[in-house]
């Protein structure tokens, strides 16, 4: 039977480093084996992996009701001594989430502790406290841990009123730009860090691979396929890019968190999509920025029909790299094998 102190004995923490698993040795001195087993399986204490009551039932030859029980039983117990540890515990927690203005995503609070056995530690001691809630709407808001004072409509004021803000501008914003637009929508007291802090455990609010806000649904925000992510790209980036290096950088900003993108896939779809314009040998813009599709020849012929007179070299030069992005010997050929120069240095459409 598998027990703390032996697993203690191998991951000691130096003093300077709290462990939220050494700590629950101390609380499980004063309990039997089996209550401090069925905990720690079920809590992934062990190896990272949660058992379910049903695993634990079969182990022990009880029903599933009766693991609930024992947990149950074994938390009231260990709440009802007030072990000086769980204090130490309790507090080191509800100051981490104070820090966070009274509420923060589980999976934040989590992700200081590398370890499963720490992890696990953690998820139980939350579970042990009164003035430390759980709080989790559907569609609205994560799985969450609040102080007990914690005002949950100010957090949904807060919440609604960036909700507002970014529909009517229906771009993902900055930090600043987006607590500037919320504090000009309504005049609320509270801090750009506080409403950081909020919209971090909003399900309806997600920060974006590039640092900016915006709604969760949005392709911008949550980019789903290679069309989408490759848009995402060009628009942070601001400037064409060779369909290798679009790869290279959706791995670079984690767009792909399963697998690496090969530059194959990428090429294909920037191809099937209108957004994306080829503006040199492997080289893509987006349409929105006024790149054109069409040969050299086809871009030229669009200049001087808009144009509607003949123009200077350098102008056309000037006009073609500002859509295409060819090298300017390039544009002189095709300047010389189809149109017409009508003077020095001036061409316009061959009559």
């Amino acid at each position: 039977m598998k027990t703390i102190k032996s697993q203690a004995a191998k991951n000691k923490q130096t003093e300077s480093k709290f462990s939220y698993f050494l700590a629950l040795e101390n609380i499980f001195l004063e309990l039997s084996e089996r209550p401090k087993d069925i905990i720690l399986g079920r809590y992934g204490i062990h190896n990272g992996r949660t058992k379910t009551l049903e695993e634990i039932g079969k182990e022990y030859e009880i029903t599933r009701e009766r693991v609930r029980q024992i947990i149950r039983e074994t938390v009231k117990k260990i709440k009802k001594r007030k072990h000086e540890t769980l204090f130490k515990v309790e507090d080191r927690i509800r100051f981490t989430i104070k820090e966070k203005n009274g509420i923060i995503k589980e999976e934040e609070l989590l992700l200081a502790e590398m370890e499963h056995k720490e992890r696990g530690a953690l998820k139980f001691f939350l579970e042990l406290f009164d003035n430390v809630n759980e709080k989790e709407i559907p569609q609205e808001l994560e799985k969450s841990w609040a102080i007990h004072d914690f005002e949950l409509s100010e957090w949904r004021k807060v919440k609604n009123l960036a909700k507002e803000v970014l529909h009517k501008i229906q771009s993902p914003l900055s930090h600043e730009d987006l607590f500037n637009e919320i504090s000009n929508l309504d005049k609320i007291e509270i801090s750009q860090e506080k409403i950081i802090n909020y919209l971090s455990v909003s399900s309806e609010i997600k920060k974006g691979n590039f640092g900016k806000w915006g709604l969760a649904s949005w392709d911008e925000i949550n980019p789903k396929g290679t069309r989408e992510k490759i848009y995402l790209i060009l628009k942070e980036t601001g400037k064409p890019l060779h369909f290798r290096e679009i790869a290279s950088l959706i791995d670079k900003h984690k767009l792909n968190k399963k697998e690496k993108t090969h530059p194959q896939t990428v090429h294909n779809e920037l191809i099937r999509d209108k957004r994306f314009i080829l503006v040199g040998r492997g080289i893509y813009a987006l349409s929105e920025w006024g790149y054109q599709r069409g040969t050299v020849k086809e871009v030229l012929e669009d200049i001087f029909k808009k144009s509607n007179k003949p123009l200077e070299r350098d102008e056309v030069i000037s006009k073609v790299l500002s859509v295409r992005k060819v090298k300017k010997s390039t544009i002189l050929i095709n300047l010389n094998n189809f149109f017409q120069k009508v003077e020095k240095d001036q061409y316009f459409i061959r009559k």
